[in-house]
């Protein structure tokens, strides 16, 4: 399918591929978008359209997005959700602090100045970039298709049924007949210092993950050590591994909730298990996020002819921040354009089509495929070089499947 917008960018149905081509080359429309594939009407027409259904599957690592008319599916994709917004943010802060110690070594640090930090309804900046990414794909959907109708799938997880698989009673928890979470924390480690397994020392409470990093007071964040342990774990001699949160993306995806209830818009509320029974029952489809988004769209068990064209997205960051290499910084990294260049611009060379990955200013770039694997690492750009869509924050690639 060729997806078309009229003469003032309103989406109209799509048409087929050879009703494209004779209105490019009758000179009545221009392509704007490469993928999706997506063609400008150049004189005024009919605005007749049919009935879009849009699904969305949400989640907190990918995303899928269908959009059906007709019992027919006409777009389906999958979206990979940014995950390396608090690493990046660290590596910001860093670079920052070194910069500022470098050009303005005498000026006093300004960080309690910044009102943003203090907003009603302010969310982390890696919740909100997941809510964006949700609200993002729906804003794409609508510049190519008349969306009539939005059905999302919105999940609901219960924290303590993850942390704890066998709780029955949720007014009696764990902690239930302890004076406080110290003496909890001592009798649940046996009353023993869980790295050298003494009894007969006096024993200390230690966060895994220090409050100064962002450690919290709970349970699960909190190991009974004996003062000499104690004592070595911060003189760093040694280190305590970290558990893995269970239930980090299931909180994440009960803010997401909440946050698209206010600012999707309208749309029919669905849930998981309706969409597992069409997928699984009517459908007969494998478990992926498109083919849930899919399921999503059925309706009245109505069968579907489905559409082979997937098209996978990724989002990544905006800009690069570091600026400089070597021990001294005496290397300046380009971070801009470069022989009119950028990172992630898609581009085609006599060693393959792929994403800028590095840049050099000898002229040879190294280009990487969607899922970043190098395709080759050398490649002359200033011959034989050609771009096909310039850099943005979502990366795209159409597969067959």
């Amino acid at each position: 399918m060729v997806f078309v917008i009229n003469k003032n960018g309103k989406p109209l149905m799509p048409c087929s591929p050879a009703k494209a081509k004779h209105l490019l080359r009758a000179v009545k429309a221009k392509c704007i978008k490469q993928i999706p594939y997506t063609i400008k009407l150049l004189w005024d027409c009919e605005e007749n359209t049919q009935e879009v259904i849009a699904g969305m599957d949400t989640g907190s690592k990918t995303i899928g997005c269908a959009a059906t008319t007709n019992s027919k599916v006409i777009y389906q994709s999958e979206i990979q959700i940014r995950q390396d917004i608090s690493k990046k943010m660290e590596q910001r802060k860093m670079y920052r602090r070194n910069r500022r110690n470098r050009k303005t070594r005498y000026r006093k640090a300004r960080w309690s100045n910044r009102t943003n930090s203090f907003r009603k309804d302010r969310l982390a900046p890696s919740l909100l970039s997941k809510v964006n990414a949700h609200l993002r794909e729906k804003t794409s959907i609508e510049s190519i298709l008349p969306i009539s109708k939005w059905i999302v799938e919105l999940a609901s997880f219960d924290i303590h049924k993850i942390s704890n698989s066998n709780v029955i009673d949720y007014k009696n928890g764990n902690q239930k007949g302890f004076y406080n979470i110290k003496a909890y924390i001592i009798y649940r480690d046996n009353h023993q210092c869980q790295k050298c397994k003494s009894k007969k020392i006096k024993l200390h409470i230690h966060h895994i993950i220090f409050r100064s990093n962002g450690g919290t007071d709970s349970p699960e964040n909190l190991i009974t050590l004996c003062k000499a342990c104690h004592d070595k774990v911060h003189a760093g001699e040694y280190n305590i591994k970290e558990n893995a949160s269970k239930t980090k993306h299931a909180t994440e995806i009960g803010i997401i909730k909440s946050q698209l209830k206010k600012k999707f818009g309208d749309f029919v509320e669905t849930f998981g298990y309706e969409t597992k029974f069409k997928r699984e029952q009517i459908l007969k489809l494998s478990k992926t996020h498109y083919n849930d988004a899919i399921a999503i769209c059925c309706e009245n068990n109505e069968l579907m002819d489905l559409n082979n064209i997937i098209y996978f997205k990724k989002h990544v960051a905006k800009g690069d921040y570091r600026q400089t290499s070597g021990n001294r910084s005496e290397k300046k990294i380009p971070t801009g354009k470069l022989f009119g260049l950028r990172k992630f611009d898609l581009i085609k060379t006599s060693k393959g089509v792929g994403f800028i990955k590095g840049k050099r200013s000898t002229g040879f770039f190294s280009i990487m495929d969607f899922e970043g694997n190098i395709i080759n690492s050398s490649v002359n750009i200033t011959k034989n070089c050609k771009r096909l869509i310039a850099r943005n924050t979502t990366l795209i690639k159409r597969r067959a499947v």
